[in-house]
């Protein structure tokens, strides 16, 4: 979904310039301090919204979705703070028979989820696989740029951005097995598979990508064929002009991220059935798959299919992971919610004018 929000705020932005460059549109300028005041409170919760959507979006519902929900061994997380959080317990045994009743996986909420990480790796676990996740967005973007395309061409942005997504396979491949293992002092890059692992991810990647951007670039490209986008009358409103945009993407948008999820899903699960034999998962996670997997020493696979991906993820792993991205959604929001009231705070404080038609008359214009 990352190349489709990138496409959200570019267009936007693009709308907006043009809607601006007539000097008779140009809105009414503003102090330095208001200027100063947005430009602070924007950039704090766009990194803030980021952070969210990265460490609760990305890290923690990358490892619900790997977890497993009845593990023979269980992750201690509510224990006394004398106890070593770290240590595995077996709830079978007669000294942790009282404790059964209140057992869950780690990921059952996002407190633990985090608490679980610091202690395993340290403070800035919450943006672990941040290097490969950054060299993976430049190369994208680096790529992008070898295959431009019109900017108003849906089909074209769909067509690059799957075969972006598809060379890149591994990559993505190797930011979930730093996710979900124990810190490793290997460097980033030494995670990437080789090229001949792509063979046995690029399916799971094809489902994932190839899908999320034909449901999102094929409606637009409708949109834009029918006239919906692009408005024709100079003199209209920026605030229509940008809502109409809004509410034509909401649809498409709605329904990429809809089919993106269990996409995402069984992508996760694919690559986390070819995690090397050497790393150790740092959540309870079974590498069998319920025995779907076989290891390649003994003829199979080495890796599970995708619709075994979808099918050995039980209901209460589904569960956990759809609470993960629901209140992933509610905390962005929420920020986004009060990052429009800061805003409109600041400019009715600072600048009461820029709310009226520049003459002060508090009228709305007629043009």
């Amino acid at each position: 979904m990352s190349s489709i929000a990138g496409h959200l705020v570019r267009r936007g932005t693009e709308l907006a310039a043009a809607h601006f460059k007539d000097p008779e549109k140009q809105p009414q300028q503003i102090s330095g301090a208001l200027a100063a005041t947005l430009i602070v409170t924007i950039v704090v919760f766009t990194l803030s919204m980021w952070a969210v959507e990265y460490t609760y979006g990305g890290v923690v519902a990358t490892l619900a979705a790997v977890e497993d929900s009845n593990p023979d061994v269980y992750v201690r997380i509510d224990n006394p703070p004398e106890d070593d959080p770290t240590k595995p317990f077996n709830p079978n045994e007669p000294e942790h028979a009282d404790l059964s009743p209140r057992l869950q996986p780690v990921t059952s909420k996002l407190r633990t989820t985090i608490k679980h990480l610091r202690a395993r790796a340290g403070f800035w676990s919450r943006f672990r696989g941040f290097a490969m996740y950054a060299t993976y967005a430049m190369a994208r973007g680096i790529l992008a740029g070898f295959m431009p395309v019109p900017k108003g061409s849906f089909i074209g942005q769909f067509v690059v951005q799957s075969i972006i997504s598809l060379l890149l396979a591994t990559w993505q491949m190797a930011w979930v097995h730093i996710v979900i293992s124990e810190p490793s002092p290997r460097r980033f890059y030494q995670r990437i598979p080789s090229f001949r692992t792509w063979i046995k991810i690029a399916p799971a990647a094809a489902l994932e990508d190839i899908l999320t951007a034909a449901a999102f670039f094929f409606p637009m490209a409708i949109a834009s064929f029918a006239g919906w986008i692009e408005s024709n009358n100079d003199s209209e409103n920026t605030i229509v002009v940008m809502s109409r945009y809004i509410m034509v993407m909401g649809i498409p948008a709605l329904l990429a991220l809809i089919i993106s999820i269990p996409a995402r899903v069984i992508f996760i699960r694919v690559a986390a059935s070819m995690l090397p034999e050497e790393d150790e998962t740092i959540v309870p996670f079974d590498r069998s798959f319920g025995g779907k997997v076989q290891p390649q020493i003994v003829g199979g696979s080495g890796h599970i299919g995708l619709l075994d991906a979808w099918t050995t993820f039980d209901w209460a792993a589904r569960v956990r992971f759809a609470k993960v991205l629901g209140k992933t959604i509610a905390i962005e929001l929420a920020l986004g919610l009060l990052l429009g009231i800061l805003v409109f705070v600041q400019i009715f404080t600072l600048a009461p004018k820029a709310i009226h038609n520049g003459d002060g008359s508090g009228k709305p214009s007629t043009a």
